[in-house]
């Protein structure tokens, strides 16, 4: 479908569902930006490197249609079992305005600051007591899965097995086909956090809901086009559970690793807490959990002189976006002191905007701080022979396990 405007639009060599280059394209992405704002990719898709085109493109919802996300083209995915992201028009809005009712609706922030941070100084006390440990699997996971266990009003007994399903949710193709070897959908591939959830919003339907929980708030918001059935309900809460599981893992995790990967920046954090925002936010530009958005053409269009046709997929490259010389000094680097920054685009841009980063920022602001009180500088290191292997997803980037162990204080 894309048709070549001249010598200047070459075919490039990539493939966005290869994990083995996606997780290792910084140079090509360079590469890529030097070339041209887009260019025909493998697969028939066409991809684009700079912010501004992105940008553009994540705005511009009518002309570039968010419905079908990362599945394959032309697969139809009912309601119940959709991401927020992957709806259109009508649903979109009244779906997100249920999302954006849970996660940040009832004063949510102002409530969960001490308990993310209760959390946080909990889970790293015993790695610090220890002098070893996975912050990964001992650290971000269950912070993220205890944070979200209390927004949905899960017992914290049950939050290892919500971070356990999870997991095994993002690893498997159902979040590309709609289905596993076990069955279709959610309800056939994981029937028991499928019946997990649906559980806990039948009970809030007969009454054991407090009124001021998710849930309740959920069922009580207006939200005019979408019915608020039991498997919609859940769809939201698999929504809220699967990004603010996964993504703020990798959001802690990818930050952790940098700063413990970067002398400098281990001290510059611990010395001056006020500068822990800005690296959240150059983590997340240089790190992004997401690491590309695909959209599709609603109408035949011209971008960067490269003519595009009704239903051409376009991958939209955060991860070089967020790199663009153009846009960035020192791109490349990782600085906490950058000023009039422009925003990245790792939670998106527009209407389909993340309404779970308030969260994720807290988690992490938290996470680091809880790190850094029980482990100053000099006293914690990677792991001997630590190499970072990343979770298998193509279209995510976060490392698998941090291992650390602790060093004697320096006299």
């Amino acid at each position: 479908m894309t048709q070549r405007e001249g010598p200047g639009v070459p075919q490039l060599d990539f493939d966005v569902f290869d994990s083995a280059q996606t997780h290792e394209m910084w140079d090509l992405m360079a590469a890529f930006r030097r070339q041209g704002a887009v260019a025909p990719i493998r697969g028939d898709f066409v991809y684009v490197s700079h912010y501004a085109e992105a940008r553009a493109i994540l705005r511009d919802e009518e002309t570039y249609s968010n419905v079908g996300g990362m599945r394959p083209t032309g697969l139809e995915i009912p309601l119940r079992d959709a991401s927020i992201g992957e709806l259109g028009p009508p649903v979109h809005v009244p779906a997100r305005k249920l999302a954006t009712t849970a996660a940040q609706g009832g004063g949510v922030l102002k409530r969960a600051r001490p308990f993310v941070r209760a959390t946080t100084d909990e889970l790293i006390a015993p790695i610090a007591e220890r002098g070893s440990g996975d912050l990964i699997g001992e650290y971000a996971l269950p912070i993220t899965a205890q944070v979200i266990g209390w927004l949905l009003g899960m017992p914290k007994a049950d939050c290892a097995q919500l971070a356990e399903w999870a997991e095994e949710i993002m690893v498997s193709e159902l979040t590309v086909t709609n289905r596993t070897e076990r069955g279709e959908g959610y309800s056939g591939a994981f029937p028991e956090f499928t019946e997990y959830l649906e559980g806990m919003v039948e009970e809030c339907l007969a009454g054991a809901g407090s009124g001021d929980d998710t849930i309740s708030r959920i069922l009580a918001a207006p939200a005019e086009g979408i019915e608020r059935s039991v498997p919609n309900v859940r769809m939201v809460l698999l929504n809220l559970v699967l990004g603010g599981t996964a993504t703020t893992r990798d959001l802690i995790g990818n930050l952790l690793l940098e700063i413990l990967s970067a002398p400098d920046l281990y001290v510059a954090l611990f010395e001056d807490r006020e500068l822990i925002p800005a690296a959240i936010e150059e983590s997340l530009r240089l790190a992004p959990p997401v690491l590309y958005l695909i959209r599709t053409c609603t109408r035949a269009v011209e971008l960067v002189g490269v003519k595009l046709a009704a239903g051409q997929r376009v991958v939209v490259g955060v991860a070089s976006a967020n790199r663009d010389e153009e846009v960035y000094e020192d791109a490349e680097r990782f600085r906490v002191d950058r000023a009039n920054l422009a925003p990245h685009l790792s939670f998106g841009y527009g209407q389909h905007f993340c309404v779970g980063a308030p969260l994720a920022r807290l988690e992490a602001q938290s996470a680091v701080e809880s790190f850094l009180d029980l482990f100053p500088p000099g006293s914690a290191r990677l792991a001997p022979g630590f190499e970072c292997e990343w979770m298998p997803l193509p279209y995510m980037l976060g490392p698998v396990r941090i291992d650390i162990e602790g060093l004697p204080p320096v006299d």
